[in-house]
This record gives structure tokens, sequence and C-alpha cells, in this order.
């Protein structure tokens, strides 16, 4: 399960290795984490269930463009763990 902690420490090491980057463009570091995004989370989501999660960070960012209060990442989170375990 995820815990703020972990998801701030993933975060960072993302964010270290995007600064590091340099020999790379914006837009050519911003297709690669897309591409991973995309490909990592549709092996645990599915393919529908990932375009479905960025439809809705887009949607929230969107909303913070427009001068919304800005979401809470972690209702996402908790919303998309939730729909997407085994039942037993």
């Amino acid at each position: 399960m995820n815990t703020d902690e972990h998801l701030e420490e993933f975060y960072q090491s993302v964010t270290h290795l995007h600064d590091s980057a340099d020999e790379l463009s914006c837009a050519g570091k911003t297709i690669v984490l897309f591409r991973v995004a995309l490909e990592c989370g549709a092996v645990g989501l599915g393919m529908i269930g990932v375009l479905h999660l960025i439809s809705r960070l887009f949607t929230a960012a969107l909303g913070i463009m427009h001068g919304e209060d800005e979401p809470v990442f972690a209702e996402i989170l908790e919303e998309f763990e939730t729909d997407n375990k085994t039942p037993h």
C-alpha cells in the first residue's frame, strides 16, 4: 500500500532523475515520463484504467489552472486503489 512518505520519496527520486538529464529537452523528458506512466500503469490498471486515471489527473490540473481549489491527489489515488482490488 502507498504511504505519503513512500510516494514523496518516489516523487523526489523521479524529480532528481529528471533534473539530472540535462541533455534532453523538456518535451523529450515529458514524453519519456508519460510513456513510463502509460506502460507501467497499464500493467496494474490495464490500458483503460490508466487512461481513466490520466484523464482524472488532467481534469484536476485544468481545474487548478482555472483557479479551483487544488485537488487532493490522495483521494484520486485512493479511488483507483479501491476500484482495482481483486475481491477475495
